[in-house]
This record gives structure tokens, C-alpha cells and sequence, in this order.
């Protein structure tokens, strides 16, 4: 279980916030793709902004690279059916084994003008210091397994609208906001069944006639 869930989970939180459906927010794989997607849709005529674009940093921080028991006998899991019920697995028990990382992104902000740019950058600022829970869905073995991270924003947001760019016709501007996600994990989700008993057979000693049974069920394991 990659990376690719927090890209997935952090842009839907950000679509969330848009309130104009013809705005999409562009995920990291599509991000790298922006300008030849626009070219396409457009047909080459001029691109038409605003457009919010998600990337990740280069660099993905593993913060622990030795044997911890969270690598190889992790946590039990919450999982949910496609409903949203929280469900109890009967033939497995679901486990995280996780090794935590640190993700970085970068959240461009292209519009025609400054003052639109500045209007939006202020609502992700206020949203993302006010709602920074960020939550992944792990799909596997038809159920999905969530786990909560947080968003922080970096205190720096950047004017970079100079750049060199060739990508529009005409003048825009751009800001960038630095998120980074330090509570993130890989992950590994094995399936562990367990051992369940239906009819114990017992032996007293020195009377080799007498036998007892237990018929209930007995699950074993964790």
C-alpha cells in the first residue's frame, strides 16, 4: 500500500473545498501531465484558469529504517464495508504493518489575477490550519481499511508568478503552498486467518475409557 493513497486522499480533500465543479484538482500523476491534458481538452486554444495543481516533493523521508514491532506485527485495523459500516472480518484478522514517512507537496494556485489568486490562497491557508485531518482509504479484500494523518502547512507561501514560463498566452499568477504529511506510513496489510476448533477431544490420565468434549466454537489468534 503506496504513496498513491495520499495523493489520492489529499486531492479529493482539496476538490472538496471547490465550490466551482469546473474547477478539478489536478493529482500529482496528472499534474505532471498538466500542460499537454490542457492542450488536449482545449484542443490548443488558450488554457483557462484558474487551475489547482497537487505535486509531490522528490524526496520521500523514510523516518525509520530499522526492525520495529509496528513493521512486522502492527496494529488491528478498523474496516468498513463499501457502505461505510464498520465491519468485524469472521475469516481474518486485519492487521497494519507500517513504516512511518514523511510526504511533502507542493499546491500550485494558477488564476488570470492577483486578487483572485489571493482569495483562494487565503481559504486553503484557513482550511487546511483549521481542518487539517487528512484520511486514507486502503482498499482490500472487498472491505476498506482508513487510517488518519494530519496535513501541516508550511509557515512560508510563495509568489513565484515570475517564473519563466511559456505554458499560457497571457499573464497569470501563481502562488505555492508547502504541505507536508510527517504522520504518514507505508504500508503492508496481511491477512492472518485464525484457528478455530470445533470439537476438542480430552483424555483423563490413568482412565483411558473416559472421554470429554467441548462442542462452542473456540477461535485462536490474534
Amino acid at each position: 500500500m503506496a504513496v498513491r493513497f495520499y495523493d489520492d486522499a489529499l486531492a479529493s480533500k482539496i476538490q472538496n473545498w471547490i465550490k466551482d465543479d469546473s474547477i478539478k484538482v489536478l493529482k500529482p500523476d496528472e499534474t505532471s501531465r498538466l500542460f499537454r491534458m490542457k492542450a488536449d481538452e482545449g484542443m490548443d486554444k488558450p488554457i483557462a484558469l484558474p487551475i489547482i495543481s497537487l505535486s509531490r516533493g522528490t524526496d520521500i523521508e523514510i523516518l525509520n529504517v530499522g526492525k520495529k514491532p509496528l513493521s512486522y506485527d502492527g496494529l488491528r485495523l478498523r474496516c468498513y464495508d463499501k457502505r461505510g459500516n464498520e465491519v468485524t472480518p469472521s475469516s481474518s484478522a486485519y492487521k497494519l504493518n507500517a513504516i512511518p514517512i514523511s510526504i511533502s507537496y507542493n499546491l500550485d494556485i494558477y488564476t488570470r489575477d492577483l486578487e483572485e489568486c489571493d482569495e483562494y490562497m487565503r481559504n486553503f491557508v484557513f482550511n487546511f490550519v483549521n481542518y487539517p485531518k487528512l484520511t486514507i482509504t486502503i482498499p482490500y479484500n472487498d472491505v476498506d481499511i482508513h487510517h488518519d494523518s494530519t496535513v501541516r502547512l508550511e509557515p512560508v507561501v510563495t509568489d513565484n508568478s515570475d517564473i519563466p514560463e511559456r505554458l499560457f498566452p497571457s499573464q497569470f499568477t501563481r502562488y505555492t503552498l508547502r504541505l507536508v504529511v510527517d504522520d504518514a506510513y507505508l504500508f503492508s496489510v496481511p491477512a492472518k486467518p485464525f484457528v478455530a476448533i470445533s470439537e476438542v477431544g480430552l483424555r483423563v490420565k490413568d482412565s483411558p475409557d473416559v472421554d470429554s468434549t467441548w462442542s462452542d466454537e473456540m477461535p485462536i489468534g490474534a
